[in-house]
C-alpha cells in the first residue's frame, strides 16, 4: 500500500475479506507513523512500515502495489514501482492530473508489458453492471444522450491549514480529478464511440485556485450526447441516467451506493405517458459506509484475478488515458469559453482493451 490515508483503509479492510486471495504485506506513507498505524490495523508487522517508497519497493518481494495517494503524485508512484521491476499496479482515480503524465504511463507500461488499472470501484457494483447489461443489449435502443452528476457541498475552513489535498490545487485537487471524473468514465464507458468535442463552464475558486464548478457537454462519434456536472457548490448528487429512442434507465446514486438501490427503467408508450418499472438490488453486506463498500473488495478480487492471469481489468488503461483527454478538453473549454476538440492519439483509439503482451 502507498499512502494511508482514508482510501488506504477501504482498499485495507476489503483486503482483510479476501485474505486468502490477497493480502498487503508492507505500507508506505510520507509520515512513518501513519504508516505504523495502518500496517498495525492490517496486522503487519511494523518492521514492514515506511516513510521511503524507494525503500520498501527494493527490500520487499512484491507482486502488485495500490496507490492511495493524492493524483498529483500518482504518476512519479507508479513509475517508482514500474522501475522497481511491479507490473502490477491499481492506482486510485484520478490517475493523473494531466494528458502527458497518461500518455507518459501508456508507453512505460506498453513497453514493459505492465498493467496498470485506475480505481474506479463503482464499476465492479451489480447495479451499475446491471444498467451497462441493459444499455448494451439495445434494450434502450440506440443511445441519444447520457446525464451523470457528481457534486458534493464544500464546508471546509478558509485557513489554508485547514486545507484538504482537495482544496490544494498543487496535490490535485478541485472538481476535474476529483469528483467529476466519475461521471466521464461512466458516460465514455456507456456512450459506444469516440469522444470528439467538449464544451463547459466552470468556477475557479479565488481562495484555493481549485476548480470547484464544472458543467459540460461532450459529443460522440456514436451520435450520443453526454451532459456531465460536478460542483462544490451544491447539495450531494450522484446521478447517472442513459435515455435511448425506446427507454430510459437512471441510478439516483451510483459512484458510492450504499445499501439497497433501484435501478428505474421509464418508457413513454404515447404522448405524456410515461410508466416505470424498477428492479430492486439489495445491498451488498449491512451498514455499508464508504469506508467499507463491498465495492472496495470486488475490486481487488479483479485485481487478484489480473495478477493471476484468470481475469481482465475491469477498467483498462487505453479508458484512463481517454477520460484523460476529455478532462483536459472540458477544462481547456472553460477557460476559452468555447468548444473545443478533443484530441485523443492514435495509438490509443486503436489499442486493444486487454492487457499488454510482456516483452520477451
Amino acid at each position: 500500500m502507498i499512502g494511508c490515508g482514508l482510501i488506504a483503509q477501504a482498499h485495507g479492510l476489503a483486503a482483510l475479506q479476501i485474505h486468502d486471495r490477497l493480502r498487503f504485506v508492507a505500507c508506505m506513507s510520507r509520515r512513518r507513523e501513519s504508516a505504523e498505524v495502518w500496517a498495525k490495523t492490517m496486522n503487519i508487522d511494523p518492521a514492514h512500515a515506511y516513510d521511503d517508497l524507494g525503500a520498501m519497493l527494493r527490500r520487499e518481494q512484491l507482486d502488485g502495489a495500490v496507490i492511495a495517494t493524492w493524483p498529483a503524485d500518482h504518476r512519479s508512484h507508479i513509475e517508482s514501482c514500474l522501475e522497481h521491476g511491479l507490473r502490477y499496479v491499481l492506482c486510485e482515480k484520478a490517475l493523473v492530473t494531466r494528458v502527458a503524465d497518461a500518455l507518459a504511463i501508456w508507453e512505460r507500461a506498453q513497453s514493459l508489458g505492465a498493467v496498470v488499472v485506475e480505481g474506479f470501484m463503482y464499476r465492479h457494483h451489480p447495479a451499475v453492471v446491471r444498467l451497462r447489461e441493459r444499455v448494451m443489449s439495445g434494450a434502450l435502443g440506440a443511445i441519444d444522450n447520457i446525464h451523470a452528476t457528481f457534486h458534493m457541498l464544500d464546508e471546509s475552513t478558509a485557513s489554508n491549514e485547514g486545507r484538504s489535498w482537495r482544496q490544494r490545487a498543487d496535490a490535485g485537487g478541485g472538481v476535474p480529478c476529483d469528483f467529476l471524473c466519475y461521471p466521464v468514465d461512466a458516460v465514455g464507458w456507456l456512450a459506444g464511440g469516440v469522444p470528439e468535442r467538449a464544451m463547459a463552464c466552470g468556477r475557479q475558486n479565488p481562495r484555493t485556485g481549485t476548480i470547484d464548478r464544472l458543467y459540460g457537454l461532450i459529443e460522440y462519434s456514436s451520435g450520443c450526447v453526454a451532459s456531465v456536472a460536478s460542483s462544490r457548490r451544491a447539495v450531494f448528487d450522484q446521478c447517472l441516467e442513459v435515455t435511448g429512442e425506446h427507454a430510459q434507465v437512471r441510478l439516483p446514486v451510483a459512484w458510492t451506493i450504499a445499501g439497497d438501490t433501484e435501478l428505474i427503467e421509464t418508457r413513454s408508450p404515447r404522448f405524456i405517458v410515461r410508466r416505470e418499472s424498477r428492479v430492486h438490488i439489495d445491498a451488498l453486506s449491512p451498514g455499508e459506509r464508504l469506508i467499507d463498500l463491498p465495492v472496495f473488495r470486488l475490486q481487488l478480487e479483479n485485481f487478484a484475478s489480473v495478477i493471476r492471469a484468470e481475469a481482465e481489468p475491469v477498467m483498462s488503461l487505453r479508458d484512463s488515458v481517454i477520460n484523460a483527454c476529455v478532462i483536459d478538453g472540458l477544462v481547456e473549454s472553460m477557460h476559452v469559453r468555447g468548444s473545443v476538440p478533443i484530441c485523443i492519439p492514435p495509438e490509443i483509439l486503436g489499442a486493444a482493451h486487454s492487457r499488454p503482451r510482456r516483452p520477451e
